[in-house]
């Protein structure tokens, strides 16, 4: 069976994040870490995962410094590293996507803020405070862009408009 694509390697930002947290198991365990999940049984409970699994993941998540190991080797503990904070407004974008689209506007969790008061939805916003929309944006080669990027940029057109 032929291994899985090492997204680290494109030469972009969203697929080398894909590469460390782009799997569904990943992304719930970071979930349950903000959660206050730390130990390895807590996180097995709550997502009914095989130990491998999660074994791997935990493993993953601490080598792309997602997640620091600490405890004891007997009984380790497993928290957020700021890299690992720093994914929350991406989780809760998700999250509110998902409370739209996947579960008929009726979320089973909301997020809160210190509070206790839902969080407005995630928005993109300009220099200015102004809303962008999906509409609005606009993709350009960055400063990283390598010379295969650079063509492709190129090489696209604009995109049509699509109605609705």
């Amino acid at each position: 069976m032929p291994g899985k694509t090492d997204l680290a390697t494109f030469n972009c930002s969203l697929a080398r994040a894909l590469n460390d947290v782009g799997d569904w198991w990943t992304l719930l365990i970071i979930r349950d870490a903000f959660l206050g999940a730390q130990r390895f049984s807590e996180f097995q409970r709550s997502l009914g995962m095989a130990r491998n699994t999660l074994s791997d993941r935990l493993d993953r998540l601490c080598a792309a410094g997602v997640l620091l190991r600490g405890g004891t080797p007997a009984r380790p503990l497993y928290c957020l590293t700021e890299k690992g904070r720093a994914l929350a407004p991406a989780l809760v974008a998700l999250q509110q996507w998902g409370d739209q689209f996947a579960s008929e506007n009726r979320p089973p969790v909301v997020v809160t803020d210190q509070r206790g008061r839902p969080l407005p939805r995630v928005k993109l916003v300009d220099g200015d405070g102004a809303e962008v929309g999906p509409r609005d944006l606009r993709f350009r080669p960055g400063p990283g862009a390598d010379a295969r990027t650079r063509a492709r940029f190129q090489a696209m057109k604009q995109p049509q408009k699509v109605s609705e």
